[in-house]
C-alpha cells in the first residue's frame, strides 16, 4: 500500500516561491505593508492547510471518527489564527490594500490546485 499523498504539505513548496514572488512584485510597486499583508495572509493559509491536513489525517481513519480534545484545540487554534490576521488587517487597513490580502489567499489557493493536480497525476500513473 503506498504512502498517503500530502497534498498540504507540497503545496508548501509550491506556495512559499509564488508568496515570495508575489510580495516581492508588490513591494517593487511601492506598497511594503501590501506586501507584508499578502505575506502573512499566505503563511496563514500555509499554517491552517497543514494543520487541516493533519487533523483529517487523524480523524478520517477506518473505524471510529478520533475526536479527542487536541482536536477541537487544533480547530479552535486554526480560527483563532484566521481571527488574529483579520484583526491585524483590520487595523492596518489605512495601509494596506485589500486586493494584497487576496493575492495572498490565491498564492496558497493556487499552490493546492497544483499539488492536488499533481498528486492525482501521479495517483492516475501508479494505479
Amino acid at each position: 500500500m503506498a504512502a498517503p499523498r500530502r497534498v498540504a504539505r507540497r503545496a508548501v513548496l509550491v506556495a512559499i516561491p509564488v508568496t515570495l514572488a508575489a510580495a516581492a512584485v508588490v513591494d517593487w510597486l511601492g506598497r511594503p505593508w501590501s506586501a507584508l499583508a499578502l505575506t502573512a495572509t499566505a503563511a496563514v493559509g500555509m499554517i491552517n492547510g497543514l494543520w487541516l491536513e493533519g487533523l483529517l489525517e487523524g480523524m478520517l481513519q477506518p473505524g471510529r471518527p478520533r475526536m479527542s480534545r487536541a482536536v477541537v484545540w487544533t480547530i479552535a487554534a486554526r480560527w483563532v489564527l484566521w481571527g488574529l490576521l483579520f484583526a491585524v488587517l483590520y487595523l492596518l487597513r489605512e495601509r494596506v490594500e485589500l486586493w494584497a490580502v487576496a493575492v495572498g489567499i490565491v498564492c496558497f489557493l493556487v499552490a493546492i490546485a497544483v499539488a492536488g493536480t499533481n498528486a492525482a497525476d501521479h495517483e492516475s500513473r501508479e494505479g
